[in-house]
């Protein structure tokens, strides 16, 4: 991430000093992290100290904080009415009037600036790679279109049966289909008023997750990871907003993001007491009843979440609101039992479901 320091910033586990925009570092302090002892005790103690200020062994301020559980630190600090003026003045006598005091308000605002450029510049990466990813999906499925197009010109050529003519045409209409279903991931996420100007339409749940499996399956396969659908073939068609073709996809998307490798995704689909029941298993990293109460909250990520893969928080959300929008009943659940542990995370059972009133 590129950094905007408007105060002198010390760089974990550099042994180094970086001058901000707005106050220096004193010639006193440069080069002594790692060359005097004191300063090289007080910053190690730094690495691992709560929030808070501290004094440094000759009298400079130094304040450690957090940003999405990475600590920063700002130091070389004269805090208005905070630090020891007797100690420090001696060291930097020849420099006093170049080198300001700043007050403690204007610290935390220093602070808030910094998050919030944090913050933007997080959410801006997080951004591109959703719509790299998008496009990745784009791009693949149009090279596919392309090939299956050729494919088709060849098979009327050589005067084969419609049967082939047939299936090759389904294909590409699938593939269309789920470019449609990823466009639409990003103006739902990032525009969830388009969901309510919507129009409801005849759906079919079974279609739905069956094209989508068929869509996503080279996803899975990178990881090893098979979906099982069982489904009853007769179930009835809903009306639904035309949204609900992007939650099967973004329930079955985020289930592969996060298994286990070499594990089963299961899909069950009944129909019982005017409701279509829609079940999702998979192998996840555990989550505790505290996480599962914010899953559906916009930018929230479970702590093993995190250490897996990037991401923004926005998957669940959105199914929730698509959800909601329709009045369908999700629920989800990860089990307390652990399954396996890989690379210090461990996974459980993350079931999904959700219910649909015919």
């Amino acid at each position: 991430m590129d950094e905007l320091n408007l105060l002198p910033i010390y760089r974990n586990g550099l042994g180094e000093i970086t001058s901000g925009i707005d106050v220096v570092v004193p010639k006193f302090c440069r080069g002594k992290c790692e060359s005097n002892k004191k300063c090289k005790q007080h910053y190690e103690q730094m690495e691992k100290a709560q929030e808070g200020i501290y004094e440094c062994p000759y009298g400079f301020l130094t304040c450690v904080f957090s940003i999405c559980d990475d600590d920063y630190i700002f130091t070389c600090l004269k805090i208005t009415d905070k630090y020891d003026k007797k100690k420090l003045n001696p060291k930097i006598k020849n420099e006093y009037g170049n080198y300001r005091e700043i007050s403690k308000a204007q610290l935390d605002k220093y602070i808030e600036a910094y998050k919030d450029f944090y913050d933007n510049q997080r959410k801006y990466e997080e951004y591109r790679a959703f719509v790299e990813d998008i496009f990745h999906d784009i791009r693949k499925f149009n090279r596919d279109i392309k090939y299956k197009n050729n494919k088709i010109y060849r098979i009327s050529q050589q005067g084969k049966k419609y049967k082939d003519l047939l299936e090759a045409s389904k294909n590409i209409q699938a593939m269309c289909w789920f470019m449609s279903i990823r466009l639409n991931n990003h103006d739902f996420t990032y525009n969830m008023e388009l969901l309510e100007k919507d129009v409801k339409s005849t759906y079919n749940i079974h279609k739905i997750v069956y094209k989508v499996k068929e869509c996503i399956k080279e996803k899975a396969k990178e990881k090893d990871v098979k979906i099982k659908l069982n489904s009853e073939q007769d179930i009835r068609d809903i009306k639904a907003y035309d949204c609900i073709e992007l939650l099967p996809y973004l329930l079955l998307d985020n289930a592969i993001k996060y298994s286990v490798n070499d594990s089963e995704i299961i899909v069950e689909i009944e129909e019982k007491a005017g409701k279509q029941h829609v079940h999702i298993e998979s192998l996840g990293p555990i989550s505790e009843k505290e996480e599962q109460k914010k899953l559906f909250e916009q930018s929230f990520r479970g702590k093993y979440s995190k250490k897996l893969a990037p991401g923004m928080g926005i998957g669940l959300y959105t199914a929730k609101g698509i959800c909601d929008l329709n009045g369908i009943e999700i629920k989800i659940e990860s089990n307390e039992k652990v399954e396996v542990t890989r690379n210090d995370v461990p996974y459980s059972k993350f079931n999904v479901d959700f219910y649909i009133q015919i």
